[in-house]
């Protein structure tokens, strides 16, 4: 059913796929690579609402990251296997990613992780905790027993972290788009059928799935702003509110793959 490939432009596409779900028609004529393309800059968009603007944000509001280390936190050592820090150093970047270092805790467990937080690290006296969206990881420091480090020290691997940052970017946009592509299969494949023809006839599975990643964006787009905002919204509702929106998108954009009748640009 994939007929002539539809003219409809780069950013229209993103349009349509938000507010116009009756020309998901048009939207499912064009070529793969435009269809890979829309999902990858996406993915960009999501990731730069979700975790580059509020990095970003946050790193101007200390003043950058070397004068964080150097003059905000509390002074620290890492040294023998152990750390050892002046106060507790607590903090949050952008209301979803929590670091915590308190080296009167001898070690921390993942029951320490709070729900509202998507990324945290715990540094306790003898292991960091490490959270993320694809698990959980613990650092056991008795395997640097050898290593020194101090403010002084962690502000000279700074261009290492950086450059660690750029690696964490590339694994979190592809993260994204799996989990993207994942959510818009399931619901391609709860959803498909669910519109039908006189004839008893239904879309292909390849369209459902189509219709599914354009159903999604809208979703995807709140969803990571409700995100870099803090959760104003509420995850649960939010959850609920956009899967009945997505259903819906899908349900009209199978009409509209089913219309014989050519849809209106």
């Amino acid at each position: 059913m994939m007929q002539q490939e539809s003219k409809i432009g780069f950013l229209w596409q993103y349009v349509i796929a938000c507010i116009h779900p009756s020309q998901y028609k048009e939207l499912i004529k064009k070529k793969k690579g435009a269809f890979v393309g829309y999902v990858a800059v996406l993915v960009m968009f999501l990731v730069l609402i979700e975790n580059v603007i509020p990095f970003a944000a946050w790193t101007a509001s200390v003043g950058g990251l070397e004068n964080l280390v150097l003059n905000r936190i509390p002074k620290f050592t890492l040294e023998k296997g152990y750390f050892q820090s002046e106060s507790p150093i607590d903090f949050t970047i952008g209301g979803v990613v929590h670091i915590k270092a308190d080296s009167s805790v001898e070690e921390f467990k993942e029951s320490d992780f709070k729900s509202d937080y998507v990324q945290e690290l715990l540094v306790g006296k003898k292991n960091i905790l490490i959270k993320m969206p694809g698990g959980n990881q613990q650092i056991v420091l008795s395997q640097f027993k050898n290593w020194k480090l101090n403010n002084k020290g962690l502000a000279e691997m700074l261009p290492a972290f950086y450059m660690f940052l750029v690696f964490y970017l590339v694994v979190l946009l592809i993260t994204k788009a799996v989990q993207y592509l994942l959510v818009a299969l399931a619901f391609a494949l709860i959803c498909r059928g669910s519109v039908r023809t006189t004839e008893g006839k239904i879309v292909s599975m390849a369209e459902s799935f189509y219709i599914a990643v354009y159903a999604r964006t809208l979703a995807a787009v709140i969803g990571s702003a409700n995100i870099a905002l803090g959760y104003m919204i509420d995850s649960f509702v939010l959850m609920i509110v956009t899967v009945f929106i997505t259903m819906g998108f899908i349900m009209r954009g199978e009409i509209s793959v089913l219309d014989p009748q050519p849809s209106k640009e």
